[in-house]
């Protein structure tokens, strides 16, 4: 995948899932009263959306130093494939546990937000499995060239 698409790409959907999260957060407890959630639906919320912004806040810290591992050596760039591929992984299950969110009987307001939050995990999730893909499973002499390639047109740019 293209340096610059991935990186703009994986800032702008954690800022958005963060901003949709958070929003999310204080409507379930500001609202409360208006909305008739139970205690434990609203704990639930909060656990999960929490859990949420810890790991947006974790893939924009990610997207920001990208620039600086890409400057490294390949052996660099494995080892950040690697690790955002773990921790991606831990995500995972957070997006099905989100999901069940739709089975509560919850404002129309509340739905609305869990579909769009379930819309942009979804395209967070594929623009880093695509990028892990890249940085993992792909023949060497292939990943060499697409870093190369990127290098060049805008690191070197800079």
């Amino acid at each position: 995948m293209d340096y610059k698409y991935f990186r703009d790409g994986l800032i702008s959907l954690s800022t958005m899932q963060f901003i949709f999260s958070f929003t999310f957060l204080f409507s379930s407890i500001l609202l409360k009263p208006f909305i008739a959630l139970e205690p434990k639906e609203r704990d639930f919320i909060v656990f999960i959306t929490i859990f949420n912004m810890i790991f947006n806040i974790y893939y924009l810290i990610e997207a920001l130093k990208f620039e600086k591992v890409f400057r490294l050596e390949y052996k660099h760039i494995r080892k950040f494939g690697k690790r955002i591929g773990i921790v991606t992984l831990l995500y995972l299950p957070h997006v099905f546990i989100f999901s069940s969110l739709l089975f509560l009987d919850l404002h129309n307001l509340l739905v609305m937000i869990i579909w769009l939050s379930l819309i942009l995990e979804v395209l967070l999730l594929g623009i880093l499995f695509k990028e892990i893909y890249d940085l993992l499973f792909k023949n060497e002499i292939e990943r060499k060239f697409e870093i190369d390639q990127s290098r060049k047109f805008y690191l070197e740019r800079k």
